[in-house]
């Protein structure tokens, strides 16, 4: 995941509003400039650097400098907002620096009317770049401010939905999908709010549900590790021995008293 570093310097070149025909590709450019897109309507499609990339509407999306991008697929009619600047770019940042990822998503009704001005602005003969450089910033700025007063939601939003689903097949890719944010964000956005990763966290609700079967049913390991989301008995025993140092057969029979004193002595 990389960055725009927004404690360095950021020029601002141009702005324009664009709306594609339907099916109308992207196209193939390589460029010394970076692109700030706001979409607002339907979804941008192109190829950037060998990767597909799908930016929907309330996202924002950064086309990094010197990368190639390529229209090899048509778009839905998108209707969005660029902004040609150039600046810096940091990778793994942490975000609560002066930094901005290069995706996310934005608040279309507190960010157009900032949208509208510099647009409006930029025409100025005399201060058209200078003030379009401070409104930029500015709407950069906002957003970042947005952005981080939604990580705490997003993260107890991923919790909740952990909590309804854990006895399921879960993939990032469908979280990213859930919450429209990229895998990397979700994941630091969890990790940093339960200090722990979404698969730890899931493996946890695993367990604790297994642990409660074994105690409170007669269902077998096999039945057992079906319904707290494992495919196999195997998975169930290997994430048990790995969190509890025994197996789920001999945690059972150690909680329920069925475990012979010499054996617990031995333990």
């Amino acid at each position: 995941m990389y960055y725009l570093d927004l404690s360095q310097e950021i020029h601002f070149e141009g702005c324009e509003f664009r709306k594609f025909l339907p099916n109308e590709k992207h196209i193939t450019r390589k460029w010394n400039k970076s692109v700030f897109l706001l979409i607002f309507k339907n979804t941008l499609n192109f190829e950037e650097d060998g990767k597909e990339i799908s930016i929907s509407e309330n996202t924002w999306y950064i086309q990094r400098d010197n990368l190639l991008q390529r229209g090899n697929v048509g778009s839905p009619a998108p209707e969005y907002f660029y902004v040609h600047f150039e600046g810096k770019y940091l990778d793994n940042a942490e975000y609560a620096g002066a930094v901005l990822p290069i995706t996310g998503k934005f608040n279309i009704q507190s960010i157009y009317p900032l949208v509208k001005e510099l647009y409006e602005n930029q025409s100025d003969m005399k201060n058209g770049i200078l003030y379009g450089k401070i409104i930029f910033n500015y709407i950069l700025l906002k957003i970042k401010e947005e952005f981080q007063a939604t990580q705490n939601g997003v993260a107890f939003q991923i919790r909740q939905y952990l909590l309804s689903n854990f006895d399921k097949a879960i993939y990032l890719e469908d979280l990213a999908s859930q919450f429209g944010y990229c895998n990397d964000y979700l994941g630091r956005t969890f990790k940093r709010q339960f200090q722990l990763s979404i698969y730890e966290y899931v493996v946890r609700l695993r367990i604790q549900k297994a642990k409660q079967l074994l105690l409170t049913s007669t269902k077998s390991i096999s039945q057992i590790s079906e319904d707290v989301g494992y495919t196999s008995p195997s998975l169930l025993y290997k994430a048990f021995m790995k969190r509890e140092k025994v197996s789920p057969q001999y945690w059972k029979a150690q909680h329920r008293g069925d475990v012979p004193e010499i054996i617990k002595i031995v333990r």
